[in-house]
């Protein structure tokens, strides 16, 4: 079926946007009634898996919980003044960024453009999606940039299984064509009921002063749906450091 368009304001998504569909392989989630507009190419690129991940069945996730992962971290530094001004410079180049790393968790991953999949936000298992509907931003671009992938999916850790470990100072890098990165902070981290995400206006808000990354995926602390998916996102957003 088709989305009805959205008039007025950025917000206007208002209890429309997404509780993002990243609850594992099956698990999307449906736009409560706006069409994005798209901040790029809405296409879904092939796409590399994040280490410990593993495709499955979709089916299978059902009701399981959050898995238990082991993560080896990296050496996690502040950046340069030099290699920051690289970041930004390659951050405003219109070029995106083609790598998400988080040291502290060992998350290292690709990052595809995508939009809207089927009508909703819905990486494909072992996927990690940078969002182009909504007005969001490319990847350290001025504005607010939605990341997503999975925890699981069918059943095992996906993509994004260590991403709630993450703490309040963890680096984010974010890895531009050429090998210039750009160094975000995480300023903080919330476990969100999926309908009140939908209105949050540090996401889907308008921003046009601030360089903004928000990573989410789903979580099982607030329990699961009649229909066995869960009822919350894990959010952790990051700027950069001042």
């Amino acid at each position: 079926m088709p989305l009805p368009r959205r008039s007025g304001s950025s917000l206007a998504m208002s209890a429309l946007v997404l509780a993002l569909a990243a609850c594992g392989s099956g698990e999307p989630t449906t736009p409560g009634g706006a069409s994005p507009s798209s901040s790029g190419s809405t296409t879904s690129a092939a796409t590399s898996s994040a280490s410990s991940t593993t495709s499955a069945s979709p089916s299978s996730s059902t009701h399981q919980p959050d898995p238990t992962v082991s993560i080896m971290p990296a050496k996690d530094v502040p950046q340069s003044s030099a290699d920051r001004a690289a970041g930004i410079a390659a951050a405003d180049a219109r070029t995106a960024a083609s790598t998400l790393s988080i040291p502290a968790v060992g998350l290292s991953s690709t990052l595809d453009a995508q939009g809207l999949r089927g009508g909703k936000v819905n990486p494909a298992p072992g996927q990690v999606i940078w969002f182009t509907g909504y007005e969001r931003v490319r990847p350290g671009a001025t504005g607010t940039s939605v990341i997503a992938g999975h925890v699981i999916s069918g059943g095992t850790a996906d993509s994004f299984a260590s991403l709630e470990q993450l703490t309040k100072g963890d680096g984010v890098l974010l890895r531009y064509p050429g090998g210039a990165t750009l160094r975000f902070e995480v300023t903080s981290t919330e476990i969100v009921d999926k309908d009140e995400l939908t209105t949050s206006k540090e996401v889907w808000g308008a921003n046009t002063d601030d360089r903004r990354v928000v990573l989410v995926t789903c979580d099982d602390e607030l329990g699961f749906r009649t229909d066995g998916h869960r009822k919350a996102n894990f959010v952790a957003v990051a700027e950069l450091p001042s």
